[in-house]
C-alpha cells in the first residue's frame, strides 16, 4: 500500500501490483480493466436513455467522480512516484475528456442513429427516429387537448395532426444543390419519405381517435381489455374523465416505440463495444501523443517576479 512521507526526496511507492513482477513495466490500476470501466458508465446510460429517459444522467455521476480521480492521479504521482505536474494533469483531462466522453458518445449516438434505419425494413418504411419523433408529437397533441376539440370532427383532427408533423420533421429543411441529377433525386426522396412519415402519422392519430371513442363509449369486450383497466384505474385516482382518457393515450402511445427504443439501445451498446479500444488507441497515441501533447510540453510556466 502507499505510506505518505512528508519528505519532498521520498517517493510515495504505489501498490506493487503496478508493476509487472518479470519486466518492471508500469501498469496504471486506474487504466486497467474492470476499473477504467467506470469512465464508461455514463455512455452506458446514454445507450438506455431512450429505455430509461431522463434517468441517463445519473449515470454521469460514477464517470465523472472517475475521471476526477484519474485526473488527479496524475497530477501527483508520476507513474508510482510522487512528481506533481500540471502538463500531466492536462494531458490527462484531455485524454479523459476525450477517449471517456466525447468520441464515446459520438459512437453511441451514431450506433442508436444506425440502428433506427432498421424501422425502413418494417412495412411502414419509416426509421425509428422518426417514429418516436411523430408519436411524441403525437403525445403533445392529445395532452393539448386536440382529440376533444376535434370530437365532432376526425379529418379536421388528422388535417391539423399532419400539418404539426410536416412542420416538425427534418424532412421540411431545405437543401440546395448545383447538381441537378443531386436535386432531382434529394427531391424524389423528400417527396416519397414525406408520404410515408404522413401516412404513418395518420395512422398513429386514427388510432388514438379511435381508441378514445372506445374509453368514452366501451363495449363490452372492450370492458375486460388490460387498456379500459388502466382507464378505470386512472379514474379511481382522482382524474377527471378527459385527463384519465389523455394519460391512458399517452400510455398506450409510449408503448408504441418500446421495440424500437430496445433496437437503438442495442446498436448503442453494440457500437461502444466496437469503438471503445480503437478510441482509447487513436486519443493515446495520435491526438495526445502527436497532437495536444507536444504542444502541452512547449507551454512555458509562467515566471515568479
Amino acid at each position: 500500500m502507499i505510506k505518505p512521507i512528508n519528505s519532498r526526496n521520498v517517493h510515495f511507492y504505489a501498490d506493487i501490483n503496478s508493476r509487472n513482477p518479470v519486466s518492471g513495466e508500469y501498469k496504471d490500476p486506474l487504466m486497467r480493466w474492470p476499473l477504467r470501466g467506470a469512465a464508461f458508465t455514463n455512455e452506458v446510460g446514454e445507450a438506455l436513455r431512450p429505455l430509461i429517459g431522463k434517468y441517463a444522467t445519473l449515470t454521469w455521476a460514477l464517470a465523472l467522480l472517475y475521471i476526477g480521480a484519474d485526473v488527479y492521479d496524475k497530477y501527483k504521482n508520476n507513474q508510482t512516484e510522487y512528481s506533481p505536474n500540471s502538463k500531466r494533469c492536462l494531458k490527462q483531462a484531455c485524454f479523459q475528456g476525450l477517449a471517456s466522453i466525447l468520441l464515446p458518445i459520438f459512437a453511441v449516438k451514431g450506433g442508436q442513429n444506425l440502428f433506427s434505419l432498421l424501422g425502413m425494413g418494417a412495412k411502414d418504411k419509416v426509421t425509428i427516429n422518426a417514429k418516436e419523433q411523430i408519436i411524441e408529437l403525437a403525445q403533445q397533441f392529445v395532452a393539448n387537448g386536440k382529440l376533444q376539440a376535434h370530437k365532432k370532427d376526425k379529418d379536421a383532427c388528422i388535417e391539423e395532426f399532419l400539418e404539426i408533423v410536416n412542420n416538425n420533421l427534418d424532412y421540411r429543411k431545405q437543401r440546395t444543390t448545383k447538381n441537378p441529377f443531386k436535386e432531382g433525386f434529394y427531391s424524389a426522396y423528400k417527396v416519397n419519405r414525406k408520404e410515408k412519415v404522413n401516412k404513418f402519422a395518420e395512422k398513429i392519430i386514427k388510432e388514438a381517435i379511435d381508441l378514445r371513442i372506445k374509453l368514452l363509449n366501451p363495449e363490452k369486450e372492450f370492458i375486460e381489455s388490460s387498456i379500459y383497466s388502466s382507464f378505470k384505474n386512472a379514474l379511481k385516482n382522482g382524474q377527471t374523465k378527459n385527463v384519465a382518457v389523455n394519460s391512458t393515450l399517452n400510455k398506450e402511445l409510449s408503448n408504441k416505440t418500446i421495440r424500437g427504443r430496445s433496437i437503438k439501445t442495442l446498436g448503442g451498446f453494440i457500437a461502444l463495444g466496437i469503438a471503445i479500444k480503437p478510441i482509447d488507441h487513436f486519443v493515446e497515441n495520435v491526438l495526445i501523443g502527436k497532437v495536444l501533447g507536444p504542444g502541452i510540453d512547449k507551454v512555458k510556466r509562467p515566471t515568479r517576479t
